[in-house]
């Protein structure tokens, strides 16, 4: 019978010595040194661990903390933590992934010196294997310090026998990020050893009845995250609005503008110190939605406003592509050495050293952009035009709403469809929007040029985004499907896209090195050569394929689905134009 560990709530006041004594009373007693442990808490800034059950501790070892009390520091400590025990070097830092909603699982425990940082930097162990498929490219950071003073106090039977073990925790947090501190809630502990189930049960027993403790049932991480400021699971870059199909269109796109400023203005710091690729990308991603939003929402906010805060979104489109584009270059290199025969890969060192050797000049030059004046004065107007006003309603009389809608002058007339509802707008945004991608994807034949493959390409990304930006005003198993159906022809057209990118960088890098003194050597642009060709034959099947996505796509059984999708709710539908 396997027990888990038990854990009680000591209330603020309540004094732990006169405790330790009750302890003492009860029953014979040993006692291990008191330790002090500090646990550095870890995570990505999407919280990918948390949002799988798990949470990951970097920190002194409990028996590695008792050597600076009473063992010498050269005798390797062990481990023991539930069903899970390791020796760890002399330093006694150790890696170690919990399950807190599962006190009964057995921690994942690694040695490592090193601070969690990219999975690709962290020593080989249980604790990384574990991770590899959660984490991807994406940074640990410091969530949290979890500090706690432990006495630890061994219950013994009549044979001077440990059977069950007892800690009284005082515990702190420190926010890594502000170095704030605060007290967290004082635990007892009580942990089962192998073999003495009943005496582990009646401890718990007068814990409760004697002691009159309640049982905690929330993990201490979560207590411990949410004291320095942090909320778990609290970030993602997916778009999740609930609109109300009646609500004004000005009002609606600006819930929906403010979801994606979130996003942008979340990832800002982490872009700027270069933490992870992923920052760069979500902020990227939420500009060029915005952008999307901008321009395809169509008159529900003024017109000047429209144009100046596109060009704006656009220049910071514009200033993120540099750094962007050679994160893309770095992240396909190990893919790109896997096309090549193993005796050629080492060809391509030259070629990683010429990207690494730009990383942090161009890196300094995003920095510079996302500390700039006009970055600053985008994000202030942007944040002034979505908290503006709404118009007045002419026609109505009314005056202007104290809600946010549609900016500038508060008592000039609403624009067009600013006081439509949004379903209604929805509607005719994604016709528009497909009926335009239909259109160029049948003028495409066998010989049109990439450019127009491209061109279809970004309409089909305005027509994705028009159905997430709305996606609530819909069916959701029908939206979903559509919005699928999509993707599928966007990934087409983006392994054509990609490849060409790709090719096209190769094929300039090659260019300028091979005509400069000191440049990259014969056998790098051999190998590129090489990479290049394999690019245009893979970009020439994705182009074979076109024809075949584009049909499913155009299919009157799509066209069924999106009529479906849209109608108004009373039978009545609008065609879309088929074949």
């Amino acid at each position: 019978m396997n027990l888990a560990p038990a854990e009680y709530l000591l209330p603020s006041d309540s004094d732990h010595l006169e405790l330790a004594e009750r302890v003492t009373a009860r029953q014979a007693c040993g006692e291990d040194s008191a330790v002090t442990l500090s646990r550095h808490i870890y995570d990505s800034f999407d919280w990918r661990l948390f949002l799988a059950g798990l949470t990951l501790e970097w920190g002194l070892s409990e028996a590695a903390a008792a050597d600076h009390h009473d063992r010498c520091a050269s005798t390797p400590a062990s481990v023991e933590d539930g069903q899970a025990a390791l020796v760890v070097p002399e330093n006694g830092l150790v890696l170690t992934l919990r399950e807190p909603r599962d006190p009964s699982a057995a921690p994942v425990l690694q040695w490592s010196a090193l601070e969690p940082g990219f999975l690709s930097e962290m020593p080989d162990g249980p604790v990384r294997e574990r991770l590899a498929g959660l984490l991807g490219i994406r940074r640990l950071l410091p969530m949290t310090e979890l500090i706690s003073a432990r006495r630890r106090l061994r219950l013994l039977n009549e044979d001077r026998k440990t059977v069950v073990r007892l800690v009284i925790e005082r515990n702190r947090f420190r926010n890594p990020a502000t170095g704030e501190t605060g007290d967290l809630s004082a635990r007892l502990r009580l942990k089962p050893v192998r073999g003495y189930a009943r005496e582990f049960t009646d401890v718990e027993q007068w814990v409760r009845n004697e002691l009159g403790l309640e049982p905690i049932e929330g993990p201490q991480v979560l207590e411990a995250l949410t004291a320095a400021g942090c909320r778990p699971g609290g970030y993602s870059s997916k778009l999740d609005y609930r609109l109300d199909p009646d609500q004004r269109a000005d009002l609606a796109t600006k819930e929906i503008h403010r979801g994606l400023l979130k996003t942008l203005e979340a990832n800002v710091e982490g872009a700027r110190r270069n933490l992870d690729s992923e920052f760069l990308h979500d902020l990227r991603v939420a500009t060029r939605r915005t952008r999307s939003a901008l321009s395809q929402i169509k008159e529900v906010f003024p017109a000047t406003e429209v144009d100046d805060f596109k060009q704006r979104f656009a220049w910071l489109q514009q200033v993120t592509g540099p750094m962007r584009d050679l994160d893309v270059y770095l992240l396909d290199l190990p893919a790109l050495e896997k096309r090549l025969p193993e005796s050629l890969r080492d060809d391509l060192r030259p070629l990683r050293g010429l990207l690494n050797d730009q990383y942090q000049s161009v890196q300094a030059e995003l920095a510079k952009a996302l500390e700039s004046d006009p970055f600053d004065a985008l994000l202030r107007d942007w944040h002034a035009f979505l908290d503006a006003p709404a118009p007045a309603d002419p026609e109505a009389g009314q005056p202007g709403t104290s809600q946010p809608s549609s900016g500038g002058d508060s008592t000039a007339p609403p624009p067009k469809r600013a006081q439509q509802p949004i379903k209604q707008v929805a509607n005719q945004r994604i016709r528009k929007m497909l009926e335009r991608v239909r259109s160029e994807g049948r003028a495409i034949t066998e010989t049109s040029p990439p450019e127009e493959l491209h061109e279809l390409r970004k309409s089909c990304k305005k027509l994705r985004y028009l159905m997430e930006f709305f996606q609530s005003l819909y069916e959701p198993a029908r939206i979903r499907g559509q919005i699928k159906q999509t993707k599928v022809l966007l990934d087409n057209l983006g392994r054509f896209q990609d490849t060409a990118v790709q090719a096209q960088h190769l094929r300039e890098t090659a260019e300028a090195e091979g005509c400069r003194d000191g440049g990259i050597p014969p056998a790098t642009l051999l190998a590129m050569g090489l990479l290049i060709g394999q690019l245009q034959d893979e970009q020439a099947r994705a182009r074979s394929g076109f024809s075949e996505v584009f049909r499913g796509f155009d299919s009157d059984a799509n066209a069924a689905r999106f009529d479906a999708l849209l109608s108004d709710g009373k039978g009545r539908k609008r065609q879309i134009g088929r074949r």
